[in-house]
């Protein structure tokens, strides 16, 4: 006679009874698994067809033991975000938007494990951020070069 097991909606195999029974009893099938075979009404788990064969007990797994030249990792580098949000309602929006975009990315790439890709981030955004500045600075100082200029040309008022 022969048996059909299933583990998690697949198919491991056709076996003959001996062989089945052999693959139980080394754990090779778990009780879980569900086992079907001609004449069965539906499919029963491997525990509930093979009663009176205990299954070999199955040791837990041992831990991976960390590597002895394993480094931590670099600190994470900082996103300058909330820098990033003041330039932007302040100084240039999309210098701003730009800084923001990549101070967003520092943290995902830091807990993926990209640290690299982290560290250029964080300093794309610090850039950003400081041509945002610099924009909004010189923008300042055009205004008030204009709005003097504009003064003196009408006349200081007495």
């Amino acid at each position: 006679m022969d048996y059909h097991i299933a583990r998690n909606n697949q198919k491991l195999g056709v076996y003959p009874q001996a062989e089945v029974q052999t693959r139980y009893q080394s754990g090779e099938i778990l009780p879980t698994d569900l086992v079907w075979c001609e004449g069965m009404p539906a499919w029963k788990p491997a525990a509930e067809v093979f009663v009176g064969h205990s299954p070999a007990p199955v040791p837990p797994p041992t831990p991976a033991a960390a590597p002895a030249s394993a480094t931590p990792p670099p600190s994470k580098p900082d996103n300058h975000l909330v820098w990033a949000i003041l330039a932007t309602l302040f100084c240039c929006m999309p210098f701003g938007i730009a800084a923001i975009v990549f101070a967003a990315q520092v943290d995902s790439k830091y807990s993926g494990g990209d640290y690299a890709g982290a560290q250029q981030s964080a300093d794309r955004a610090k850039l950003w951020l400081w041509c945002a500045f610099g924009f909004g600075f010189f923008g300042l100082l055009v205004y008030l070069g204009l709005m003097f200029f504009g003064i003196a040309a009408s006349g200081f008022p007495h």
